[in-house]
């Protein structure tokens, strides 16, 4: 029995591992399964002195849409102390919810010490984080402070910060200088390029200016170190840099099917967000595929960037030539002074030749005349000769309809025939021979056949049709 009970344990055990596995919503051991998430963050914090600011980078790694599920926060703070996110100052206990993924909160403390922060993290599902940051604090020969960089950062916003410098009591007030470590971008000190590596002299220290412009988007830094004639101190400005976009609002072309050498155009609007001044663009176009193998069939700028100045709305006007029969994908794309792309606008595009009759077309109606009788003469349609030229490309032509109309005497008589084509681009018949027998009957008349015309309809593969109406001449025979 004892047996038994042990094997009905573990059949329900493997049972319910299973069920937890394909739930989604159980912790998978790494970052909490179908709506679990991970914090990107900092660690290690060099001290700081009292009143100088920490930069936190808080980034929230989803296993779902983040802007489907709300994630909220909460903070403590052992110590007397501030936190910023975006601006705003928050207070200790409240809840607050993330706008985006990727954060920066910033941290003031007001006392000696180390400061231990605490965030409790959840989003709408029941998934829940904390995280802890440490931060020590202290009383220093100076401190160093800074407003600025709290607005939106687009790439190549220029984003200026006002710097001070705050000398501890009995401390000297003169001799700092600052040193730019790394930052990828440009940098100004005071208004002048101010390049990595070297130390800049500080005349003002309750007042000087670093401007900061970077093409990079996304979460970067600058470090920088300053210094008196005791004591060198590193500080870095972490920044999130949002991606500026191009797009296609709209993008035509004037036709998806044209005969070779035939001039094509292309004409649409590109917006470039936010909006700027500079209506200064690239553009590539290319053929991805070609029923002809030949990449070259359309001009095209074989996916190499062509510098272009938009109009002032924004519209954009591209010429190009058919050049060789086939079917085409066509594409476009457009890219601005960062390095954006937008989304390839693409089309299909049919070079060839439409489906056509060529030159002069003719036909003649045969009729089989008997001897005459005492009840006239015997009359049977034999057939047609017809002389005529089609052409398609790359369209093939598929079936051939003709439509006999003529009067026997006063009656009107219809006779139809259908001659498959096995897929031709050109069709070309000379004098050529239809059977077409029909008895028509007798009639007194030697001359009973009158009014003869011939319907001619072409076929092709893709859908379309062509069809002439010819007069037909009538021999008797």
């Amino acid at each position: 029995m004892k047996k038994y009970l042990l094997i009905l344990i573990a059949v329900l055990g493997t049972l319910f591992t299973n069920s937890c596995a394909t739930d989604g919503d159980w912790e998978d051991g790494t970052n909490g399964g179908q709506f679990g998430f991970t914090i990107e963050r900092d660690d290690n914090f060099i001290e700081k002195g009292i009143g100088e600011a920490n930069q936190l980078k808080f980034n929230i790694q989803t296993n779902y849409d983040f802007s489907q599920v709300e994630t909220t926060f909460k903070f403590t703070t052992s110590l007397n102390g501030s936190l910023k996110l975006n601006g705003q100052t928050l207070t200790p206990n409240q809840e607050y919810t993330f706008t985006s993924k990727t954060n920066i909160f910033e941290y003031v403390g007001n006392v000696s010490g180390t400061h231990d922060l605490k965030f409790t993290v959840k989003n709408s599902k029941g998934a829940s984080k904390e995280e802890e940051f440490s931060l020590p604090y202290s009383i220093s020969e100076f401190t160093h402070t800074y407003t600025g960089g709290t607005a939106p950062i687009f790439q190549g916003d220029d984003t200026q910060y006002l710097m001070k410098i705050i000398p501890g009591t009995g401390q000297p007030t003169s001799g700092y200088e600052i040193k730019f470590n790394s930052y990828t971008g440009a940098i100004k000190l005071n208004g002048v390029t101010a390049t990595t590596g070297q130390y800049y002299p500080l005349p003002n220290i309750d007042n000087f200016n670093v401007t900061l412009t970077t093409n990079i988007a996304g979460q970067g830094a600058i470090h920088y170190t300053i210094k008196n004639n005791t004591v060198s101190k590193d500080y870095s400005i972490q920044q999130d840099v949002t991606q500026r976009q191009i797009t296609v609002e709209s993008m035509n072309i004037n036709a998806t099917a044209v005969p070779p050498n035939t001039p094509m155009s292309l004409i649409g609007v590109i917006k470039k967000t936010p909006i700027t001044g500079n209506l200064n663009v690239q553009y590539k176009t290319w053929i991805s595929s070609a029923s002809n193998n030949n990449t070259n069939g359309i001009q095209n700028t074989n996916n190499v960037y062509i510098p272009y100045t938009l109009g002032s709305t924004g519209n954009f006007t591209y010429n190009m030539n058919a050049v060789e029969t086939g079917t085409y994908t066509y594409n476009i794309q457009f890219k601005d002074e960062y390095g954006n792309e937008s989304a390839v606008k693409t089309f299909t595009v049919e070079v060839g030749t439409p489906l056509t009759f060529i030159g002069q077309q003719s036909s003649k109606l045969i009729i089989t005349r008997g001897q005459q009788t005492s009840l006239g003469y015997s009359y049977i349609s034999f057939g047609f000769l017809k002389s005529f030229k089609v052409e398609s490309n790359p369209a093939k032509i598929i079936s051939i309809e003709y439509t006999l109309n003529y009067y026997f005497g006063s009656t009107p008589i219809t006779q139809s025939v259908t001659v498959p084509i096995s897929l031709q681009n050109t069709v070309e018949y000379t004098d050529d021979l239809t059977i077409a027998s029909q008895g028509l009957g007798y009639s007194q008349s030697p001359s009973a056949i009158n009014t003869a015309t011939l319907k001619i309809k072409v076929n092709a593969n893709d859908g379309t049709n062509t069809e002439k109406i010819i007069p037909m001449t009538i021999q008797y025979q």
